[in-house]
């Protein structure tokens, strides 16, 4: 891909003036979905223009659009409002009793932790692990914890902090040899690393459409593997999810059936215009691109990042090993103090980035450029800009 003129950054907003590096909070939308949102706002303007089958091919497209992102079945997405979803229902649906175990890593993101603990009511046990001499909780940490009543592994294939990168097959294989279910957050890996999710042995996978998908706030989508369908059990019933349910002219007597595939998960109104149609138009758009693509540019733009720390107070907090890597680089000062003096420099001088777990957290895409980064490094170690610098404005 082209250094600083990639052929991407125009269908992108100048973001106020500002140098955004914060797609792993939300991402924004190419000017096509914004167009395709906009041609949606007119259906609920217009609702004598919708006509029924909407409510059917919608959901279909949206299916069809993730899974040739992934390489996997349309059958085996559920559509969902975010990466909640679907931690809820594995969380709530997969067989699990009392006496049972979940593992997680310590550090979390607290949506892959609360619905497990929800589950103590039930006398099913929740267990942090920590990393072992190291920053990073990874997947030997996890298999080393493995008990007798280990029930599920939890974890987020992208640690939302550090940028910390799970290796999911040997994780998933350590599992399945066991009897034990993986569960994946993939809020912060899917759009940004390049993988087929039907390659490896991940039992549920939880995204969000917000962040690197570029889909409005409110879209996601849960994958769940063929061989794990039917041992989940359907804790909330989606009326549009039954056979026969559509045809409002002949219901069958309510018998319920459900219809095949993951679908029988899907939220409740999958069909809402506006954010399908958002989401469709920006999975369309990343399938044009090449999710291999942006993950080369952003690692690019990291990479420009790190050979330029020397002249800052800065340094790397994440792992940099390649199989390491993700959209995420996560940066730290010699001390917390100064780790939070220098992301509120970079937030004055317009370089927007956010704070988590006491790291400064960079996470650029396809519209950020070189120049942009060298800006970074300058702003780590200089005084406020003055209003109307080029470079504060995005531009190269």
């Amino acid at each position: 891909m082209p250094d600083d003129a990639t052929p991407w950054k125009r269908h992108f907003s100048d973001f106020g003036g500002k140098v955004y590096l914060d797609c792993a909070a939300q991402g924004p939308f190419p000017d096509e979905t914004v167009a395709e949102v906009q041609r949606a706002l007119r259906l609920k303007e217009h609702p004598e223009e919708i006509v029924g089958s909407l409510y059917e091919t919608l959901p279909g497209r949206a299916r069809e659009a993730v899974a040739r992102l992934l390489g996997c079945d349309p059958e085996s997405i559920a559509l969902a409002s975010g990466a909640s979803h679907g931690l809820n229902l594995a969380a709530r649906c997969l067989p699990l009793k009392e006496g049972d175990e979940v593992l997680l890593a310590h550090g979390e993101f607290p949506a892959n932790v609360y619905p497990w603990l929800n589950r103590a009511s039930d006398g099913v046990g929740v267990r942090l692990v920590k990393a072992t001499g190291r920053r990073f909780v990874g997947e030997m940490d996890l298999i080393a914890a493995i008990a007798p009543n280990t029930r599920v592994i939890s974890i987020s294939h992208v640690a939302f902090a550090t940028g910390y990168r799970a290796d999911l097959r040997t994780l998933g294989e350590a599992c399945h040899e066991r009897g034990i279910f993986l569960v994946v957050d993939g809020a912060q890996s899917v759009g940004a690393v390049d993988f087929r999710v039907s390659d490896l042995p991940i039992d549920l996978l939880a995204t969000s459409g917000d962040k690197w998908l570029l889909a409005p706030f409110g879209t996601g989508f849960t994958y769940v593997n063929p061989e794990v369908l039917d041992r989940l059990r359907v804790a909330d019933v989606n009326w549009m999810n039954v056979e026969g349910s559509s045809n409002l002219n002949e219901l069958d007597g309510y018998s319920l059936r459900f219809r095949d595939g993951a679908r029988r998960f899907d939220i409740p109104e999958a069909a809402s215009f506006l954010n399908l149609a958002g989401f469709i138009a920006s999975l369309s758009f990343l399938a044009r691109v090449g999710v291999a693509n942006v993950q080369a540019h952003v690692t690019h733009l990291h990479d420009v990042l790190i050979h330029g720390l020397g002249k800052t107070r800065l340094r790397v907090a994440s792992d940099l090993a390649t199989e390491r890597r993700s959209g995420i680089l996560a940066l730290e000062g010699p001390s917390r103090e100064e780790t939070r003096l220098i992301y509120r420099r970079l937030r004055e001088r317009g370089v927007v980035v956010s704070l988590r777990d006491n790291l400064i957290r960079v996470s650029p895409h396809l519209y950020n450029t070189r120049d942009q980064m060298e800006f970074l490094l300058d702003a780590a170690v200089g005084p406020p800009d003055h209003p109307g610098s080029g470079l504060a404005r995005g531009e190269t």
